[in-house]
């Protein structure tokens, strides 16, 4: 795909015009959506477009550059579907962060507030120390953050290495358990839709994306979504562990005071989340 600047090297500040040119080679960059790249590239978050890296049913994830050169990842969401409503929207209405917000039933109204939904849990987490892309600006359905890859090529996901991909998959394992007590005790959040296919394996390790569905521990499928999350993390690994349980035992946790070893594991009572899920086998 070509980059922006092919499109005038001289001029720094696009036009609305210019959306036809890459309305031309990817129908993501309606009129809508370039209107908003054009504001992230005049506010000096994407310097070049180069393109497209992953494609789901709701959004497409573009490769960019920044005005440093680096590498950063385009998260935009279509604008002309309505399977989105369809499959995302029982979400943002059991969402207490919704609650005193009349969102339409009108496919911008709905991206946007998902949009915000997803960055705001995505920073959250984050913040939190949960190991995730670096979320860096969000402007109506595009959300900008940290590229995870090597050179153009992005790192891929547990699906696609597989269990027998991993260099120690005890340690990814555990690794992926600690970031999801993390979200939940310290960002308050259950991902709600955490699976092998959006963890990513990078130089060994892991970054957990697409936060958009995460809901706050006080929704009222907080527990139902975190067991739901746990039990897919065990059949991926083949372990034999309830998810409601651990759920339960991650909940109750929550509850106390934690200090935090040099590890990251949060310390509940004296005792790390392994060492209780050890308990229970």
């Amino acid at each position: 795909m070509a980059s922006i600047d092919d499109i005038d090297a001289t001029k720094r500040y696009r036009t609305e015009k210019d959306h036809e040119y890459f309305e031309t080679i990817d129908e993501v960059f309606n009129a809508y959506t370039w209107r908003s790249l054009l504001s992230l590239m005049n506010k000096g978050v994407i310097d070049e477009v180069l393109g497209p890296i992953a494609q789901g049913k709701e959004a497409r994830v573009i490769l960019a550059k920044d005005k440093n050169g680096s590498y950063i990842a385009l998260k935009i969401y279509y604008t002309t579907t309505s399977t989105f409503i369809k499959s995302r929207y029982k979400y943002i209405i059991g969402d207490p962060r919704f609650k005193n917000k009349k969102i339409k039933k009108d496919i911008i109204d709905i991206v946007e507030a998902w949009c915000r939904k997803e960055y705001g849990n995505l920073s959250a987490a984050y913040k939190a120390g949960v190991k995730t892309p670096r979320p860096i600006a969000l402007e109506d359905n595009i959300i900008a953050m940290e590229f995870i890859g090597e050179g153009i090529a992005p790192a891929p996901t547990l699906s696609e290495v597989g269990l027998e991909g991993l260099e120690d998959p005890d340690e990814i394992f555990w690794e992926i358990l600690r970031n999801v007590e993390r979200s939940y005790i310290i960002a308050k959040l259950v991902h709600a839709d955490l699976s092998e296919f959006n963890i990513l394996y990078y130089r060994g390790d892991i970054r957990v994306i697409d936060w958009g569905s995460a809901v706050k521990r006080e929704h009222p499928l907080a527990l139902e979504f975190l067991a739901r999350d746990l039990n897919n993390i065990f059949r991926f690994f083949g372990v034999g562990l309830d998810g409601a349980r651990v759920a339960g035992l991650i909940a109750e946790r929550a509850s106390g005071p934690y200090e935090e070893d040099e590890e990251g594991w949060l310390i509940v009572g004296g005792k790390r989340l392994y060492e209780e899920i050890e308990e229970l086998s």
